[in-house]
């Protein structure tokens, strides 16, 4: 066996292990940028928790609010404005995929005054590669999750949106350097978001399971994570006050992204970066749209890794041939989409024809390496018609 395989990120995982923060903080410097979303509730408790721990260690904070859903260039460069103007050491992010991305990319430039992001966007396009560092000032992070989704925090991945289309950043250096992983944060989440992120763990799991590159490291992880996906999601979803569900799915998607870093995605992650670009729908619920039909389409190309699976959530195919079981596989998931209510078509989001030809059309659909333009679009299509 030749096998690479990288986990760099120092967490700390556990109820109540915000708590850490008190002293993982002060080896980081003395001015901190927080970066979250808007502070107002239900997550504005949570940002003046966290500020006062970091107060009480007389460490001066900048809290930066302004992260949006599918995080734009224009608030990045907004953050690095304020790392530069406030000379800052080192940044905590506290939110969901949307708020760890946005203090990735922060991070990474934080020297920029000026960032031709075309350039930006077309040089760092590969998971794998080990790209040199783009700033001489190295800004540690620190990042606090508050969904059970992304992984984010353990991925070299930053999705920045330009123009109504999202890209994504590799470099090494997006990891992480700390990640404090409490359940307790979970518990504000509602449903639908709830099993949003929790679909988007699956996918990560599934998808870097199916990966070529997968290690057999990185397979442990994927088919861990996909365990308690099928067993805590949707009990999570009927019972959102339970920490052990809760905590379950947080370490399910941290195990969904270390896999996800190491062996990469498939087809449905960047169809579904294409849908949520054009449209206003979140990226757990795109993928929700998509994949089972992707995975009817592509049944008969890994047979045993999708009967694998298959035999996770229903243990009677065992004694079924694997290409049986593998068949299966899109309806079992379909009716887990339903389990959790996540199973939704285009025309429920209003999907208007001129956002659809759109997503039909993106040129990026000729750059995937995942398929002919005809095959993804084929997925799309079946999708909006396979329901």
């Amino acid at each position: 066996m030749n096998i690479s395989f990288n986990i760099p990120t120092k967490l700390y995982f556990g109820v109540g292990k915000i708590k850490a923060l008190n002293h993982i903080a002060k080896s980081y410097g003395k001015k901190c940028l927080l970066i979250t979303t808007e502070n107002k509730p239900p997550r504005g408790n949570l940002y003046s928790e966290i500020k006062d721990i970091l107060v009480k260690n007389d460490l001066e904070v900048i809290h930066f609010d302004e992260v949006i859903p599918n995080p734009t260039t224009e608030i990045i460069e907004k953050g690095i404005k304020l790392v530069q103007k406030n000379h800052i050491d080192f940044i905590i992010t506290v939110g969901g995929g949307s708020t760890i991305d946005t203090g990735k990319t922060i991070c990474l430039l934080n020297e920029f005054e000026e960032i031709d992001w075309s350039y930006i966007f077309k040089t760092y396009c590969n998971p794998h590669d080990n790209y040199m560092p783009l700033s001489n000032k190295y800004i540690p992070h620190i990042a606090i999750p508050t969904t059970a989704g992304t992984g984010s925090e353990v991925t070299q991945a930053a999705v920045i949106s330009m123009e109504k289309e999202k890209y994504t950043i590799f470099h090494p250096l997006n990891h992480a350097d700390t990640a404090i992983l409490d359940p307790n944060l979970l518990l504000t989440l509602p449903k639908t978001l709830t099993a949003s992120t929790g679909f988007d763990a699956f996918a990560h799991a599934f998808e870097s399971y199916i990966n070529p590159l997968a290690s057999p490291f990185s397979e442990l992880a994927s088919i861990e994570a996909i365990k308690s996906i099928k067993n805590y999601l949707i009990k999570s979803v009927r019972n959102l006050e339970n920490i052990e569900y809760r905590k379950q799915l947080l370490y399910a998607q941290t195990l969904a992204g270390i896999a996800l870093s190491n062996a990469g995605a498939a087809a449905p992650h960047p169809l579904s970066e294409i849908i949520g670009g054009i449209t206003d729908i979140n990226h757990g619920e795109a993928l929700a749209l998509i994949f089972p039909e992707f995975l009817h389409q592509q049944h008969n190309v890994n047979i045993i890794k999708f009967a694998n699976v298959a035999r996770i959530f229903d243990e009677s195919l065992e004694t079924v041939p694997d290409e049986e079981a593998s068949a299966k596989l899109s309806h079992i998931i379909k009716q887990f989409l339903k389990d959790i209510r996540l199973y939704y078509r285009f025309d429920d989001y209003n999907v208007n024809d001129e956002q659809f030809n759109s997503i039909i059309n993106c040129p990026i659909l000729n750059l995937l390496p995942f398929g002919n333009k005809e095959d993804l679009q084929k997925i799309i299509l079946n999708s909006k018609n396979f329901r």
